[in-house]
């Protein structure tokens, strides 16, 4: 009985942990999105994307505009790995230009995707 309570305490503890993170995490994006959208124009080594090998790009979340350039590129597929409101491109606006989008939620900061996302 005792390991089931305090199972239930972690859990507990880990959903506020979650819950509190969360909203700070949504209330820092726009305001860190602007930084690092002023700070890409001015810092030349701050690249918005890097190109990872032939086939594989990373970098921060693209605008519906940076959409012809990803497919300019070669892009067929983007991974996102973000919370729903960091997502600023629809799916459907990936797909009308023939890129493959799969959305893997995850919390900034301090979590990782669970291995039910990633499978």
């Amino acid at each position: 009985m005792y390991i089931e309570e305090y199972d239930e305490e972690l859990d507990v503890g880990l959903n506020t942990k979650r819950v509190l993170v969360g909203a700070g995490a949504r209330a820092l994006f726009y305001p860190t999105l602007f930084y690092n959208l002023v700070r890409n124009k001015f810092q030349t080594q701050f690249h918005w994307w890097d190109t990872i090998d032939q086939f594989v790009l990373l970098g921060a979340v693209p605008f519906p505009t940076d959409v012809f350039r990803l497919k300019e590129l070669g892009v067929y597929g983007v991974v996102t790995l973000n919370e729903s409101y960091e997502t600023l491109v629809p799916t459907s606006l990936y797909h009308a230009h023939g890129i493959d989008h799969l959305v893997i939620p995850t919390r900034d900061y301090l979590f990782a995707p669970s291995y039910d996302d990633i499978c």
